[in-house]
C-alpha cells in the first residue's frame, strides 16, 4: 500500500437532490474566468498549492493529459468518487478492488482528478485532468501487475512503494522500463536506475520530514498537505513521498500526451533538466519548463518512424498480388458461368413451344406421306364385260 500520512480531518459532503444531477457536467479546464461556485459544492482548488507550484495550469491550454494512461498497481481506488468518475479503469486481474481505498483514491486524484459539479466548479483537480488511471489492485502480486500494466499500454506506471531490494519486483520494473513505460516511485531504499525516484517538499520548498538522503532522490515534487480526493465522496489532505510521486506521474502524463514520440528516458530527462533548483541543489518539478524542454527534444523526432514507413511504402507484397489475381480470375469465371446459364435458359417457354409445333408438323407430314403411298384396289362383285 501507499505510504505517507493522511490527516484525520476529512472534508466530507453528501450530494443530494439537485446536486446529484450536476455531477456529470464537466467543462474544459483552465478557463480565464472563475465560475460561480454552488453553495453546497465547496471548491477546494484554491487550496491545491501543488498545481500552482509546478505550473500545471500554465500548460493546460496545450494539454490536459488526454490519451495518456497512468497505471496504479497494488492499490484500490473509489471509482465512483465524483472527482474521479470516468477517469478511472479498475482491472481485477490480480485482486479485488477493496474498501481500503483511501490512499489509492488520494493518489489517483492527484494524477487525474477532474473536479465535479456544474462547470466542474467543485472538488479537486489532478495534474492531468484528462488522463486515464488504470488501477490494478493486488496484495501479493505486484510484479505481475506491473508487467500487465506495460502490456496494456500504460505509458506511466506509479509504484506504491520502493522496490526495496525485491529482485522479482526489480525485474518487473526493468521489464516495464524496457517495454516503453516510465516508472515513477517514492524515493528511499535501494537505488533503482529504472525508477524515477521522487521525494516531497512543502509549500515553502523545503524537504518534508523523513525524506531520504539526497543521493537517493532523482526529483522533488510537492508532497506535503496536498488537498485531494478522500473517502465518503469527500476530500482530504495527504503528505509523503508516494504522493509527491503521484504529482510527478501526472506531470509525466501531460508531457507524454503532448509529445507521444518521446521515450521514457527522454520524458525523464525533460522533467529533470526542465526543473527548478530545490533544497540541497536537488531538481524540483516544474511542468511549464519541462514542457519547453520536451518540445526542444521532440522537434527532432518525427511522430512516425520514417524507416518503418519506408519499409511499408516499398509496395504491395508478392503474396498479396497473387491473392488479388486469384480473386479476379474467380470473379471472371463466375461471370462466364452465369452468362452461359442465362443464355441457355428458356425462361418464357419459347423453345418448348417451338419444339411442340415442330413435332405437330412432323406428325402431319408423316400422315400425308402415308396416305400418298397407299395402293388403289378394285372392289369385288363388279360387272365383267363378256367376250365375243
Amino acid at each position: 500500500m501507499l505510504g505517507g500520512n493522511i490527516r484525520s480531518g476529512t472534508n466530507t459532503r453528501h450530494l443530494l437532490g439537485a446536486t446529484a444531477g450536476a455531477l456529470g457536467a464537466l467543462l474544459v479546464l483552465g478557463q480565464t474566468a472563475t465560475p460561480v461556485v454552488a453553495a453546497d459544492i465547496p471548491d477546494f482548488r484554491p487550496d491545491q498549492w501543488a498545481l500552482a507550484s509546478i505550473g500545471a495550469q500554465e500548460v493546460w491550454d496545450g494539454t490536459q493529459g488526454r490519451g495518456a494512461t497512468v497505471a496504479l498497481p497494488g492499490v484500490s481506488v473509489d471509482e465512483e468518487h465524483p472527482d474521479l468518475r470516468d477517469n478511472v479503469q479498475i482491472d481485477t486481474e490480480f485482486g479485488a478492488n477493496g474498501d481500503d481505498d483511501e490512499q489509492g483514491t488520494a493518489a489517483a486524484a492527484l494524477v487525474a482528478g477532474h473536479g465535479h459539479g456544474r462547470d466542474a466548479d467543485g472538488g479537486v483537480l489532478g495534474v492531468a485532468p484528462d488522463a486515464t488511471v488504470l488501477v490494478l489492485p493486488t496484495d501479493d502480486d505486484l510484479p505481475d501487475a506491473i508487467r500487465y500494466a506495460m502490456d496494456e499500454g500504460a505509458q506511466i506506471i506509479l509504484l506504491p512503494e520502493e522496490t526495496g531490494g525485491d529482485e522479482e519486483l526489480i525485474d518487473a520494473v526493468a521489464a516495464a522500463a524496457g517495454g516503453g513505460a516510465l516508472v515513477v516511485g517514492p524515493a528511499g531504499g535501494d537505488e533503482d536506475p529504472n525508477v524515477l525516484s521522487v521525494a516531497g517538499v512543502n509549500e515553502d520548498g523545503e524537504l518534508i520530514p523523513d525524506s531520504p538522503e539526497a543521493s537517493e532522490i532523482d526529483l522533488l515534487a510537492p508532497g506535503d498537505e496536498l488537498r485531494t480526493a478522500g473517502q465518503d465522496l469527500g476530500q482530504t489532505d495527504v503528505s509523503g513521498a508516494p504522493y509527491a510521486a503521484a504529482v510527478t506521474a501526472g506531470a509525466a502524463a501531460l508531457l507524454t500526451s503532448q509529445y507521444p514520440q518521446l521515450t521514457p528516458n527522454q520524458l525523464r530527462e525533460a522533467m529533470v533538466e526542465g526543473s527548478q533548483q530545490g533544497p540541497d541543489g536537488l531538481p524540483t518539478l516544474h511542468v511549464a519548463t519541462a514542457v519547453s524542454q520536451a518540445s526542444g527534444v521532440a522537434e527532432d523526432i518525427p511522430l512516425v518512424d520514417e524507416d518503418l514507413a519506408q519499409e511499408e511504402d516499398t509496395g504491395v507484397p508478392v503474396w498479396m498480388w497473387f491473392a488479388l489475381v486469384g480473386v479476379v480470375l474467380v470473379l471472371i469465371l463466375l461471370s462466364l458461368v452465369l452468362w452461359v446459364r442465362r443464355s441457355s435458359a428458356d425462361p418464357y417457354g419459347v423453345k418448348a413451344e417451338r419444339a411442340a409445333e415442330e413435332e405437330e408438323l412432323a406428325a402431319e407430314r408423316a400422315e400425308r406421306a402415308k396416305a400418298e403411298e397407299r395402293p388403289s384396289r378394285r372392289k369385288k362383285g363388279g360387272r365383267r364385260r363378256k367376250t365375243k
